[in-house]
């Protein structure tokens, strides 16, 4: 059933690259993205669109937030690159994504004359992944958040509904050789990947046995999620879809149901079979993820540059590094405003706050050990999923007993 496959793809990100996928200026942008409005720097992954749709309005609208009005100035780019460009301090060039209050999104250019860098990046794996390894200067701090599920997507008229870690491992490593194929994915041509330098790629790697920057380079890198679910949804009409496989996140796939389906996954080395990331191949509870039996799932960090004292840095000025941490305390939960609903937009985007997570681990693919949230949000997270969670509602604590009211529901603690 599995057999190998020798070429593979670059073991490093070069960083050379980075430059190319910022692009160039684009004539459509009417606007410097320096002329914005307090104006955030933030190249990170691309997994972060459908979450800044959500919460960037929100923060360009004085009348909403007041003094912590801010335009979120969104590169795009795979996680490492994202985190090269802010750990190099490489100049931001080509154009920026960002969103009026009433929910339209924008572009700005760089400008051509002088150096605009980064405030902060995101990413959705940890810097000693990006680094092959090696531990990040004591300078880049990580602010871990929300969690992202990843895995292996079939077009809806596939028959497929699982896989293994070790026909991952053939499938990724050896890319159909004849001898050492897993089928039916057996044409490299139609297993659809990211590249070396995405957090889907990576993290998935870390579960499968291989580094994402190790793939083989057979198979069809694609530069954005939303390709990779573009490309798996349109073999649904030609005949193929059988021999299709991708990889995603939660929030891609979850966005497009009608047309492919999640697989469940068997880790290596356990007795449960494979398991789907949800307690049902139709649920929304993320249940596995959240108890540590679905493993292929990664925090979002944000990461910012310190000083010798450990507070936050940036190149654009103190008032800006302010507004970065700002951004990161409003966006991890250190702190909160009524106008900006973080924990509804991270679960409306397929994600999971970490306030309903009950593992947690410290590298990409690594152990997991039991977390206990300080103010956990199960019942929340359920309902705001469609599932019923049997919490009462309520207004305040005095409605809970022993238990707490959060986000309208009577938690257990």
């Amino acid at each position: 059933m599995f057999f190998e496959r020798t070429a593979v793809a670059s073991a490093t990100v070069p960083l050379a690259i980075a430059g190319v996928l910022l692009g160039t200026p684009s004539p459509a942008a009417a606007i410097e993205c320096t002329e914005l409005t307090n104006p955030v720097f933030f190249p990170a992954t691309t997994l972060l669109e459908s979450l800044l749709a959500e919460v960037a309005p929100v923060l360009a609208d004085e009348a909403q937030v007041g003094e912590d009005q801010m335009t979120i100035v969104h590169v795009p780019l795979s996680s490492c690159i994202s985190y090269d460009i802010h750990r190099q301090q490489m100049p931001l060039t080509g154009t920026g994504i960002y969103y009026l209050p009433d929910g339209t999104q924008e572009t700005c250019d760089m400008p051509v004359v002088g150096d605009v860098l980064s405030d902060l990046s995101a990413m959705d794996v940890g810097g000693v992944t990006c680094l092959g390894g090696e531990q990040p200067a004591a300078e880049l701090v990580e602010y871990p958040s929300h969690v992202e599920t990843l895995g292996f997507v079939v077009p809806r008229n596939s028959t497929q509904t699982a896989i293994t870690a070790t026909e991952a491992y053939y499938l990724m490593k050896f890319g159909g050789e004849p001898e050492r194929e897993v089928a039916p994915w057996t044409n490299p041509d139609f297993v659809f990947i990211r590249n070396p330098g995405s957090s889907t790629q990576l993290t998935i790697g870390a579960n499968i046995g291989i580094s994402g920057t190790q793939w083989n380079g057979a198979l069809r890198g694609h530069q954005g999620s939303g390709d990779v679910r573009d490309a798996i949804i349109a073999e649904n009409a030609t005949g193929n879809a059988e021999t299709v496989i991708g990889i995603l996140n939660s929030s891609k796939w979850e966005a497009a149901l009608n047309d492919l389906r999640v697989l469940a996954f068997q880790p290596f080395n356990n007795c449960f079979g494979a398991i789907f990331p949800d307690s049902t191949s139709t649920s929304r509870d993320k249940l596995n993820v959240r108890d540590g039996h679905y493993p292929i799932w990664t925090n979002l960090r944000y990461i910012v540059r310190t000083d010798a004292a450990g507070a936050t840095v940036s190149a654009n000025g103190d008032v800006a590094a302010a507004r970065a941490q700002r951004f990161i305390d409003l966006m991890t939960g250190v702190d909160s405003i009524e106008a900006l609903g973080v924990a509804e937009a991270v679960i409306g985007t397929g994600n999971i706050p970490t306030c309903a997570m009950h593992v947690a681990r410290e590298v990409d693919g690594g152990p997991m050990a039991s977390f206990d949230h300080p103010a956990p949000c199960d019942c929340f997270f359920l309902e705001s999923n469609g599932v019923a969670s049997g919490c009462a509602e309520c207004s305040t604590d005095d409605e809970c007993g022993e238990g707490s009211c959060r986000l309208g529901y009577c938690e257990s603690r």
